[in-house]
């Protein structure tokens, strides 16, 4: 994968394994790539095995930097509001 992607994003913690099915499903629908960035590297955000590796514990959420910001909120907001 080529993506380029931002340093910055959004800081969230998965608490429980339906966090990590809705959030797995909410960025499977996404028309680009969302990662997980933790001090080991990225992990897609689609792959319910490496969700799973980072259960309980805060990461930051990051998309490509060819991502559209709005769609890129959207998304934090959609997941924000429990919708998946």
């Amino acid at each position: 994968n080529n993506d380029v992607v931002r340093e910055a994003g959004y800081v969230i913690k998965f608490e429980t394994k339906e966090d990590l099915y809705r959030f797995s499903e909410l960025a499977s629908r996404q028309d680009f790539n969302i990662y997980i960035s933790t001090e080991f590297g990225q992990s897609d955000a689609k792959s319910l095995l490496a969700l799973f590796t980072i259960l309980d514990k805060e990461v930051n959420i990051v998309a490509p930097d060819h991502a559209d910001p709005n769609a890129f909120f959207d998304f934090l907001t959609a997941y924000g509001k429990g919708e998946a």
